[in-house]
């Protein structure tokens, strides 16, 4: 064997999911070579996409998961003969190209992926590709644009996961009101179901209204959950002071921007914010913890602390420069679980919060495409200018808008993009070119996002919290 010193030069090693005769073809359906060597470059970050026809954006990628490997790229030159009909191959010589320590594979399903087609207007039975007519490489004059054109309208995504599951269709999904009092009466006398129905959180999440009164205390299953913490992790006082001191200072706080200034392990979190906070699941204030004692909806000082859902826009090509959350590499439980028992002093990826995610100022850019700031840490000197003027004397808290008046979400949204757009075309300039065409505006009013959102994690972890009476995680 040749080539012994190649074994400590690593290789990238891509499993394609095909049968390659093209080199360059698939290399074009994995991005490129300058995909391929961001990915390689930021392999904690970003994954590998795959696209079996690029030039098709109605194509959904398939993604491809790092793995860690042991492996060896040797090079054969292999000898054919024919004898008659046999075939008899002789190894001449064997070589090492390199080592593999990490391969990705494509082991997730592919959506169902469409052409655009349409049936031809040569009246037979025959369908021609109609990409051309709906997305033009190049446009002439603006009497192109004039012309009708096919529709063909497709969802983005029509598998929910990217494996296969078992899931059971039944025609009781979604509940109506006979519905919900047949089951109600038909389990009455069910001990498991019983049962099961007192499980959870003894108390459920607050339901934003102007009629009923803030809890002003802790419920007591919180605080005997802490003493027997307080039993074997002895440090967690010390902890608990630390979160305490923090709510004197600022009596509305997110789960994140809690993380990202206290540094403490979201198992400590879990158990010591209850004791101090109740969690706002709607209203302006949704997703934030409010300190006990403490009622937002009669304070209009309080709106410093409302939620601003920020999305990131299609407009100047701006969109494509921010990860998806297909692209991001995902820590699994398992790798949580390994590392939290190597190194069980040191922060796990998921109590690691970066600054962009709770604040921006300018320079900086969202670590996401969806995020839940703040107002009081959009620190853009316009949007604390809408800040400081009081509401009208006499002025009640609005179910939705809080102390804030109509439309200020979304001029403080235009502002956040503003800057986010000069950021990212200043950094991106000498590597991407843009079009200044823009699409629409991705930036919802109120509603929940489904891309990757601050929001999702404070409901992961609030789902956490529910299991707690069954695993104590």
């Amino acid at each position: 064997m040749d080539n012994i010193e190649n074994l400590h030069k690593e290789l990238f090693c891509v499993l394609f999911p095909a049968n390659v005769k093209n080199d360059e073809k698939a290399i074009q359906c994995l991005g490129g070579i300058k995909t391929i060597s961001q990915v390689y470059s930021q392999a904690n970050k970003k994954r590998l996409g795959l696209c079996f026809q690029p030039e098709n954006p109605f194509m959904k990628k398939i993604y491809a998961d790092a793995k860690p490997t042991t492996g060896v790229l040797l090079k054969l030159k292999v000898k054919t003969s024919k004898c008659g009909n046999e075939v008899k191959r002789e190894v001449l010589s064997t070589s090492v190209v390199g080592s593999v320590k990490k391969i990705n594979k494509f082991e997730s399903m592919c959506d169902f992926q469409y052409l655009p087609v349409s049936s031809s207007s040569s009246g037979k039975n025959n369908t021609e590709c109609v990409l051309e007519d709906i997305i033009p490489s190049g446009v002439d004059n603006i009497e192109t644009l004039l012309q009708p054109a096919p529709s063909f309208i497709t969802p983005f995504n029509f598998t929910r996961s990217d494996k296969p599951i078992a899931y059971c269709y039944t025609d009781k999904r979604f509940g109506t009101k006979d519905f919900v009092k047949e089951e109600s009466n038909s389990v009455t006398n069910d001990d498991v179901h019983k049962a099961r129905s007192e499980r959870g959180l003894p108390i459920p999440r607050y339901i934003f209204n102007l009629s009923e009164d803030l809890p002003s205390e802790p419920n007591e299953y919180y605080l005997k959950q802490k003493k027997n913490r307080l039993a074997i992790y002895p440090q967690l006082e010390n902890e608990f002071k630390t979160v305490e001191k923090l709510f004197e200072e600022r009596p509305v706080w997110s789960l994140n921007l809690l993380k990202y200034h206290t540094k403490l392990k979201m198992t400590s979190l879990r158990i010591i914010i209850p004791c101090l906070a109740i969690y706002m699941r709607e209203g302006p204030w949704r997703m934030m913890w409010v300190k006990f004692g403490y009622d937002p909806r009669k304070e209009p000082g309080a709106r410093i602390y409302q939620t601003l859902d920020f999305r990131m826009r299609h407009a100047a090509g701006v969109h494509a420069m921010v990860m998806t959350r297909d692209q991001v590499v995902h820590c699994k439980k398992a790798d949580r679980i390994r590392t939290f028992k190597k190194t069980s002093d040191e922060l796990s990826p998921e109590d690691i919060v970066l600054e962009g995610a709770v604040y921006f100022r300018p320079g900086m850019v969202p670590s996401q495409r969806q995020i839940y700031y703040q107002y009081h840490d959009v620190q853009l000197p316009e949007v604390q200018a809408l800040l400081a003027r009081p509401p009208p004397a006499g002025a009640r808290c609005h179910e939705r808008r809080g102390w804030l008046p109509p439309d200020t979400d979304q001029l403080c949204r235009d502002h956040i993009f503003r800057y986010v757009k000069q950021t990212l075309l200043a950094t991106h300039k000498a590597d991407l070119k843009f079009e200044d065409a823009s699409s629409g505006d991705d930036s919802g009013s109120d509603g929940d996002g489904a891309s990757t959102s601050i929001a999702e994690l404070d409901e992961s972890s609030l789902i956490r919290m529910d299991e707690m009476d069954d695993t104590n995680i």
